[in-house]
């Protein structure tokens, strides 16, 4: 989880203006710590004193979920209008059973969080999102299920139990889960997230991002970390040369690739059909 920057008020102001973080009127933020989704959550929070439920990106933060742009306003549910720049209010109604305290804040839970994501934001980022969040809780895709039957007279429930069979946990970063669903998309199998791959004594041998255990093959997402990091990129190169010699196949894609959408299916469709499989 990343680290809680608390947000400040009662300030004066001018001793705000000049030494600190505006964040919301009110509310300032040490100029040295980052203006994080949690920063700008917790300054939601203490702008509405604690009148308010936090949503969204802004519930998303406070439950530990990675990845979250830092350029987006705060969410809250209040039960009146609004307007406030750098802070989205929804007038939601939001059942008691879908409240939950994080760091000392009221949160939507995990499950209404999903949801609201779900229905506020073009599939792709809300998927990314909800991998995150699942990868930060214990939230699965079958409570996803769960919460769009449980809410299906309101407006979004279809649009959750949509999503909910393309959310996957395993995804480690917002470009695997990219990844991912461009290969779904082009009809390609669907893989397997966080594979272990063991010899026939049952020792690791290592674990892929993507994988078709059937035809033994894998797909590695290398981001930039992966060639500025000497001690990563021999981690890579060991892991790489074991799944070799355990008869598997690997496609590894970089960030420059994924501008290539065709090209990054071809790839890995021409590995799978090499080994039997589409």
């Amino acid at each position: 989880m990343q680290p809680f920057k608390p947000a400040h008020r009662g300030i004066p102001t001018r001793t705000a203006q000049r030494h600190y973080t505006r964040l919301l009127p009110g509310v300032y933020l040490d100029p040295a710590a980052p203006v994080t989704a949690l920063a700008k959550a917790h300054a939601a929070w203490l702008w509405a004193d604690g009148a308010c439920v936090l949503s969204g990106l802004s519930a998303a933060a406070a439950h530990g979920t990675r990845w979250l742009p830092s350029d987006a306003p705060a969410e809250v549910a209040v039960d009146r209008i609004v307007r406030v720049r750098g802070l989205v209010a929804h007038r939601d109604r939001i059942h008691p059973c879908h409240i939950t305290e994080r760091l000392g804040m009221q949160v939507t839970s995990p499950a209404r969080t999903a949801f609201d994501l779900a229905r506020r934001h073009e599939t792709e980022s809300a998927i990314q999102h909800i991998d995150a969040l699942c990868r930060a809780t214990d939230l699965a895709p079958a409570n996803l299920l769960g919460l769009a039957s449980t809410l299906r007279a309101t407006p979004g429930a279809a649009r959750l139990r949509a999503l909910a069979g393309l959310v996957d946990p395993g995804a480690e970063s917002p470009r695997e889960t990219e990844l991912r669903l461009l290969l779904l998309r082009a009809g390609l199998p669907r893989a397997v997230t966080q594979y272990v791959v063991r010899d026939a004594r049952g020792r690791f041998i290592g674990r892929t991002d993507l994988a078709w255990p059937r035809w033994k093959v894998a797909v590695e997402y290398e981001g930039s970390h992966h060639f500025t990091d000497p001690e990563q990129a021999r981690r890579d190169a060991e892991r790489g040369n074991r799944l070799l010699r355990a008869g598997w196949r690997v496609v590894r894609i970089t960030g420059p690739m994924m501008r290539r959408p065709d090209l990054v299916v071809e790839e890995v469709r021409a590995a799978l059909r090499a080994a039997g499989g589409c």
